[in-house]
């Protein structure tokens, strides 16, 4: 008979990097990260976000490297569920939505999630 892996636990803030390029002086990134069981049910585990800033309304940002930290939890993720990244620029309700409008272009995506 088969063994089933074992249950994991998340313990910490896990970090998405990722390389963004855009137009526009300021962009919203955010992070969630899912627990997604068997039935597809999802639970968020942790959630992060970060702002690219030009710092001038006319000067775009171009290409920026991003370390976005989430900020953590202490979950267990069951031995048949799926980690899930949604990687999105507005996360409203909890975050008010960036005014600024644009477009990112999302390349090398990575996620470092620390395990006990």
């Amino acid at each position: 008979m088969p063994t089933r892996p074992p249950a994991v636990l998340i313990a910490g803030q896990p970090l998405v990097t990722l390389s963004a390029t855009t137009g526009a002086p300021r962009v919203e990134l955010n992070a969630r990260l899912y627990d997604v069981k068997p039935d597809g049910t999802r639970q968020l585990i942790t959630r992060g976000t970060f702002t690219l800033d030009s710092g001038v309304r006319t000067l775009p940002i171009g290409s920026a490297d991003v370390s976005l930290t989430t900020y953590g939890n202490l979950w267990e993720v069951g031995a048949d569920d799926l980690v899930q990244l949604e990687l999105t620029n507005v996360d409203s309700p909890y975050l008010t939505p960036s005014r600024v409008p644009s477009v990112t272009v999302i390349r090398n995506v990575k996620v470092a999630v620390p395990v006990r």
